[in-house]
């Protein structure tokens, strides 16, 4: 905890004798509001919740009932700040701190929400609830054996407990414990056998010990138990692709994206099998599937280009929305399942769908680079990840890779078609100690950037860069796959 200012600390001393005399409303608001909220009377309930905030805004109740209701109706971030006024109202309310906790963990703020379902367990040690969600913030950010200890604890405490069981099983799997996971998981579906989310990572873990008829069998009680289940079409596609099942794969994989679309990894792996299908139907009647019947590989890696970096690019991206690379990092604020290589300072784009702006000069880029892609691996390609990066003095890039968990995947075996993509719209200030090299691994080669150059490397090349000019370095990134 920060040592306090003077100033600091005489606002502290305000603000709790403010909460000591300030007024209770009457016990039958209170009575009401509970019972408005508890019987799904939203609308009500909140509107009961905002008087009471706005009449007596130093008494907790209205503002912890006004967070839930707003979490409930999916405005997340009004929900931070009522609960986190309940909180301060009330510091030695766990629940406080958990329903808090619960609210960053929803916005992938996991730093925060570990520290608020931890403060929970200190003032409620036998607190079931935060024990699981602290274990499933600690698996988010790779702490797994501190994840496993804390489902572990939440079983103790409560032997029933079967979210508990299921996130333990998710936690045994990424520690490679495959056999522990399954028994986690038919534990699970022993207490409650109508638990679709079970019978789906009961179906992966399975998966990965190869049992693929037991995958499939498990992974289809899942879809049948709930039948808009896209990330059980999703695993089960993977499954059938590998039995061999291949149209039977492509129409659960059309299942999962008709019911996700949105999510770019289950369109990534439909376009997958449909070029997969169509590459061999050519090859059986001895033609070539979009100019070519085998996957082709960069002419030279990495492959080096230029294009003229144009007007008011740079522009625009400045006036896009963007998060803080110190900030993105200390908050825990990455996307669920994605690694961060980034630190220092600087700022990136808020997610990975930069060639979804609308604006004329992004279009325009996005459909340059899509060819320009296109002409590199002389086929078609599937553009998973576009983003922008901006450095300044101290920010870089630790040695990483661009290949996902589902790139690993021996059954697609997809991170042999991808590619990683830069494009430098301005390298800064190269008249220093750290100019901005990119520096690529195995073999080892430093390439020292130019406005206007792209350069493209296969995803699985390890690479890194450090940054200490004076003015901004700005560049875009692309991740994709070659079809």
């Amino acid at each position: 905890m920060k040592n306090l200012t003077l100033s600091e600390k005489r606002k502290q001393i305000a603000e709790a004798k403010k909460i000591k005399k300030a007024k209770s409303p009457p016990q039958e608001l209170l009575i009401k509001l509970l019972e408005l909220y508890q019987t799904g009377q939203n609308d009500d309930a909140e509107k009961l919740a905002v008087y009471l905030t706005q009449e007596f805004p130093y008494h907790q109740f209205g503002w912890k009932v006004l967070g839930a209701i707003l979490a409930k109706t999916k405005r997340k971030s009004e929900a931070v700040n009522a609960n986190r006024r309940a909180m301060e109202l009330a510091p030695q309310d766990a629940e406080a701190h958990s329903n808090l906790g619960a609210i960053l963990q929803e916005l992938g703020r996991f730093y925060e929400a570990e520290a608020c379902f931890t403060q929970a367990i200190v003032l409620k040690p036998d607190y079931i609830e935060a024990h699981n969600n602290l274990g499933l913030c600690l698996q988010e950010l790779g702490g797994l054996e501190e994840a496993e200890a804390s489902h572990r604890r939440a079983i103790a405490l409560k032997p029933d407990f079967v979210e508990a069981y299921n996130n333990l099983g998710n936690t045994l799997k990424k520690l490679g414990r495959l056999d522990e996971a399954e028994a986690s998981y038919a534990q699970a579906i022993d207490l409650n056998p109508n638990y679709p989310e079970a019978y789906s990572n009961l179906g992966i873990a399975l998966e990965e010990l190869g049992r693929l008829e037991e995958a499939e069998v498990s992974t289809r009680k899942s879809i049948k138990l709930k039948p808009d289940f896209s990330l059980a079409y999703y695993n089960l596609s993977r499954i059938l692709y590998k039995l061999g099942y291949k149209d039977l794969a492509l129409e659960s994989a059309q299942n999962a994206h008709d019911i996700s679309p949105e999510l770019k990894e289950y369109e990534l792996i439909l376009t997958v099998i449909k070029s997969r299908i169509s590459r061999e139907e050519s090859k059986a009647v001895g033609t070539k599937a979009n100019g070519t019947d085998a996957l082709k590989e960069l002419p030279s890696s990495p492959l080096i280009l230029n294009r003229e970096v144009e007007e008011g690019l740079i522009n625009r991206l400045y006036e896009m929305s963007f998060l803080e690379i110190e900030k993105l990092k200390r908050g825990g604020l990455l996307a669920s399942g994605r690694s961060d290589a980034r630190y220092g300072n600087g700022k990136c784009s808020p997610d990975f769908n930069l060639f979804q702006d609308s604006s004329s000069t992004i279009q325009k880029l996005a459909e340059d680079l899509t060819r320009i892609l296109m002409e590199a691996v002389k086929s078609d390609v599937f553009i998973l990840d576009s983003f922008f990066n901006i450095l300044g003095a101290g920010g870089g890039l630790t040695p990483h890779k661009h290949i996902m968990d589902f790139d690993k995947d021996i059954g697609f075996n997809l991170g042999k078609q991808k590619y990683s993509l830069v494009y430098y719209l301005s390298v800064g200030d190269q008249d220093c100690k750290e100019p901005g090299i990119l520096k690529l691994y195995e073999p080892d080669e430093d390439i020292l950037p130019n406005n206007g150059m792209i350069i493209i490397f296969p995803s699985s090349r390890l690479h890194s860069a450090v940054y200490g000019g004076k003015t901004d370095r700005v560049m875009i990134g692309v991740n994709f796959y070659s079809l």
